[in-house]
């Protein structure tokens, strides 16, 4: 019985010694590879449609910010930026940058850089810029129909506009550069609430 045992433990000691065929390791590479090939165009729309939702709500703040100036300062966007009678955006608690020009020709370099275009005391346009292909902007309007001798695509009609267009770099990406927003077509403006898709 000794011998048996013995005889059995060294045949198995001995197969301890095989390793992998090449058939197991080339299946084994290829569900990697099948894994991967799923996994990897996921990832990138998740990135990709959490960077807009970010660029999106920083804009919504930076909004919020604006309304609360414009509030403070007697109902006037004048002096947005760098503003000595009331606070102003910066100072508004938003944590975004505001480039010191209210002109909208300064770009937006990233998701936490808003460009401002102050058309008047009572009209502005804010754009982001979400790091790949679109400049997204919210035009908010609280007299009729001043904005839109500009933003000739804009809805006439007071209230707050939500639209992108393509920007290729960020140095396109300016609130003066909404004008691309189109009237028609997926970005186009639209007061419901929130960005086309």
């Amino acid at each position: 019985m000794r011998t048996h045992l013995k005889r059995h433990l060294s045949k198995m000691s001995e197969g301890a010694d095989e390793g992998f065929t090449l058939i197991e390791l080339l299946v084994v590479l290829l569900i990697l590879g099948i894994l991967l090939a799923i996994a990897i165009p996921t990832f990138l729309t998740v990135t990709k449609s959490a960077t807009n939702t970010a660029v999106t709500s920083n804009l919504q703040t930076a909004l919020t910010g604006a309304d609360t100036y414009y509030t403070q300062n007697n109902g006037s966007y004048t002096s947005l930026v760098g503003a000595t009678s009331v606070s102003d955006i910066t100072q508004e608690g938003t944590g975004l940058s505001f480039p010191a020009k209210t002109d909208g020709s300064a770009a937006s370099t990233s998701s936490k850089v808003v460009s401002l275009d102050v058309i008047d005391s009572n009209d502005l346009v804010l754009a982001a810029w979400n790091g790949s292909n679109r400049c997204y902007a919210i035009a908010d309007q609280k007299s009729q129909g001043v904005i839109s001798t500009t933003f000739t695509s804009l809805p006439k009609a007071v209230g707050t506009y939500y639209g992108w267009y393509k920007a290729t770099t960020n140095a396109t990406c300016t609130s003066a550069g909404a004008t691309a927003v189109t009237a028609t077509g997926p970005g186009a403006w639209t007061n419901t609430g929130g960005f086309p898709a």
